[in-house]
Formats: C-alpha cells, sequence, structure tokens
C-alpha cells in the first residue's frame, strides 16, 4: 500500500520536491514520534488496568464500529480478553473492513457483525435481546460539522434519536454500563452537529440519574488526529499534491490527540471502579479528557510540511480560506459553570454540567425527533434551541439547486 502511494506521490509532485519528500505517515496508526512531533507533547502514560476490569470476559456491543474511534475502539477491546465483541454499523464497507481485519488479526475473541442503523429501533432492540451485552461503546453519529450544517435533519436522526435507540435498549436490556463518546463541540455550540451532541449528553445524564441497573459514562474530547475528515489526513494529501494546504483561518485552533491515545483515555474513565467515591456514581457527571494545550491548525500545517522535508510557504504554499458556517475559532472543552475535578486518573478530569430531569427531557427530545423525521428544519433549529439554550448556530448557506429544464 505504501509503495502504490508514494509512486503515486512522486508523479503528481515536482522533481525538486520529490528529491527531499519522505514517505508519508500513516495517520490511521501514527508512530510515538510522529505524533510526539507533531503535537510536540509526549503520549499520555496510560493506567489501563481500570479498562481490563471493565471489559474481561464480558460481552462488548460497540455502535459506529466502522468508524475512526470505533475501530480503534475493537482493537483494544480485543486486547483485554472479553468474552464476545459485537460490531454494529451501518456501512457495510466499513463493518467489512474492521470484520476483516480482526480475523485476519487472528482473534480468539468471537465477533458477530451486524449491519444495522440506530435510528432502526426494532433491529436494534432485536440485537439486544438476543445478546444482552455488559457493555456498550457508543460511538456511531455524524461527525462532520459542514455536512450536519447542510443535513441536519438525518444528523438529528442519528445523533439524538439513535443515541436515544441505544441507550433505552440498553436499560431494557440491564447493560451494566454504557459509554457515550461525545465532543468539546457539545461546550457551547455554534454548529448543529455540536448542539445534537449536547442532546445527547443531556439524555445520558438523565437517564444516569433516573436509574441504577444501568451506568451511563459520557466521555468529551477533541479532535482526533488521524481520524476520517479531520485536517491530518487532508493536509497529507494535499502535500501529495504539491500543494496549496488549505487552512481556514489563521487563528484558529483545536485541541489533538492520536486515535489510540484518545481511545486508551477513554476506556480507562469508562472503567474508574464503582468504589471510588465522588468519582464514578450514577449522577450523571461528564469525563473531560486533558488534551493538553490547544494548537493552531495553521501551525499543525508547518509541522507537517516540514515533517516531510519540505519548507513552508517555499515548496508547499499555506492558502486560508475562511471559516466555515458552524465553525469556531477555538474549541472549549467544558462550560464556565462545570466544577472540574481530578480523577486519580492522568489525563482525566470530571465535569458536572448542568442536568434535565428525564421527566421534562423527554418531551423535548421528543419534539427534535418528531422534526427531525418530518425534515422540518425551522421547526428542528427551535426545538434543539429549547433544549440547548447556549446554541448560537451560525447561518447555514443555503445550496443553490439548479432547477429542472422544462421541456420543449
Amino acid at each position: 500500500m505504501f509503495s502504490w502511494f508514494k509512486d503515486k506521490l512522486q508523479r503528481s509532485l515536482p522533481t525538486e520536491v520529490v528529491k527531499t519528500r519522505r514517505a508519508p505517515s500513516d495517520f490511521t496508526g501514527l508512530s510515538t514520534l510522529d505524533s510526539a512531533k507533531l503535537l510536540q507533547r509526549a503520549p499520555r502514560s496510560i493506567d489501563l488496568r481500570a479498562a481490563t476490569r471493565l471489559i474481561a470476559g464480558k460481552r462488548v456491543l460497540i455502535t459506529g464500529a466502522g468508524g475512526t474511534i470505533g475501530s480503534e475502539l475493537v482493537r483494544q477491546v480485543n486486547e483485554f480478553h472479553p468474552e464476545q465483541m459485537i460490531l454494529v454499523d451501518n456501512s457495510e464497507f466499513n463493518l467489512y473492513q474492521i470484520d476483516m481485519e480482526m480475523r485476519e488479526l487472528g482473534t480468539s475473541v468471537p465477533i458477530f457483525s451486524q449491519l444495522v442503523d440506530v435510528c432502526r429501533r426494532d433491529h436494534l432492540n432485536r440485537i439486544f435481546e438476543q445478546i444482552r451485552p455488559d457493555i456498550v461503546l457508543h460511538a456511531a453519529a455524524f461527525k462532520h460539522v459542514p455536512i450536519v450544517e447542510e443535513n441536519r435533519c438525518p444528523a438529528a436522526l442519528t445523533n439524538v434519536m439513535g443515541a436515544k435507540n441505544v441507550f433505552d435498549a440498553a436499560v431494557e436490556a440491564k447493560t451494566e454500563a454504557v459509554v457515550f463518546i461525545s465532543t468539546d463541540k457539545a461546550v457551547n455550540p455554534t454548529s448543529f452537529m455540536g448542539a445534537t451532541k449536547r442532546i445527547a449528553e443531556l439524555y445520558t445524564q438523565a437517564l444516569d440519574v433516573a436509574q441504577t441497573d444501568t451506568r451511563f459514562v459520557t466521555v468529551r474530547f477533541g479532535n482526533v488526529l488521524g481520524s476520517t475528515g479531520s485536517v491530518a489526513p487532508l493536509f497529507e494529501r494535499q502535500i501529495a499534491k504539491g500543494g496549496p494546504i488549505t487552512v481556514t483561518h489563521p487563528d484558529i485552533s483545536r485541541y489533538f490527540m492520536t486515535t489510540r491515545e484518545a481511545v486508551q483515555l477513554v476506556l480507562q474513565a469508562a472503567g474508574l471502579d464503582h468504589g471510588q467515591r465522588g468519582v464514578v456514581t450514577h449522577d450523571g457527571r461528564i469525563f473531560v479528557l486533558d488534551m493538553g494545550e490547544p494548537i493552531k491548525i495553521v501551525e499543525l500545517a508547518r509541522r507537517m510540511i516540514e515533517s516531510h522535508g519540505l519548507k513552508p510557504d517555499v515548496d508547499i504554499k499555506i492558502e486560508f480560506t475562511g471559516l466555515r458556517s458552524g465553525e469556531k475559532l477555538f474549541e472549549e472543552i467544558f462550560l464556565d459553570t462545570e466544577r472540574l475535578v481530578k480523577t486519580g486518573a492522568d489525563g482525566v478530569l470530571l465535569a458536572s454540567p448542568t442536568m434535565i430531569d428525564l421527566p421534562l427531557l423527554n418531551p423535548r427530545v421528543a419534539d427534535v425527533i418528531r422534526h427531525a423525521q418530518s425534515c422540518d428544519e425551522e421547526a428542528l433549529g427551535e426545538a434543539v434551541s429549547h433544549l440547548v439554550p447556549e446554541f448560537r448556530p451560525h447561518t447555514a448557506p443555503q445550496r443553490q439547486f439548479m432547477p429542472k429544464s422544462a421541456k420543449t
């Protein structure tokens, strides 16, 4: 694969650039050296004994199992010797890829790959009834901010109704623990994606408080360096073409982690013991991953160019294109009103955000789902803003469709 990519790369770059160009990094599996150089910090030392206690010998169901985070969850969960893994995804190709990867690895863990859309409640319930998973890791979501801005109704169905379906099924099946993968974009959201993820956070919090059979853990973190749709793979492709690299704004910054580091911290947070008083209780708290200092995107672009032996603005130009709809200059990982406390686990903090009790929340969530199903974007926006009053949306540009020419 790398030889093919290198040949393609060499054909696309000017001769003088090829001479100094090294083989591209695989951003779905950055080496420790590569990630430390780009992030300018060493990867965290993570104690995974808590994750071992959580997963070993358990039936683990992973939604969005074919995505960047989901597939890394599959790889790492496999290392903790679960009884079985149930991989759920609505993309046949993505599900096939991670299924084949695990089988070629020769894992001894039984794997059941289920082609299911989390929006299909009956299909989802059947899986939970048949398998009755002990642990659920919910990573399925629509996450690309500009795409979600243009497709708000289907995004709300997956990110809100789909999440609700998974969580409700887990409660009915008396699942031991549910881990919800959230995002820093849920904090003071300016994007519709962030607002839908905040609604899902609210629902996990309410369920955690309302019942005691199933523990709900929400883990919130920022950008994953090698995830699908993130800037690193985009910059890599742009460098391969000889540039330019496109950055939306010279001051835009983000928190970054590698995929492996993020998933390790997720599992560590999820595995913190019930017995740790003040850490894991049914009070709707949210774990926040400490991602270090935010990095300016333009600085990341320069580091990536230099990591290939090239000079920014000489060999590869950097161009600024302007902020996109729903995009912030900087992200926050917690609200000003959230009190962060240390958990004793390096890199994992605990936030106590505002909650809404389940009886009050349910009808509001139902409104969001109803308007999403009927594709009423105006009513949907009002329902989302009612639930997430801190949501300050940027007006999405209206796509202009060309009218079909009349037949003459």
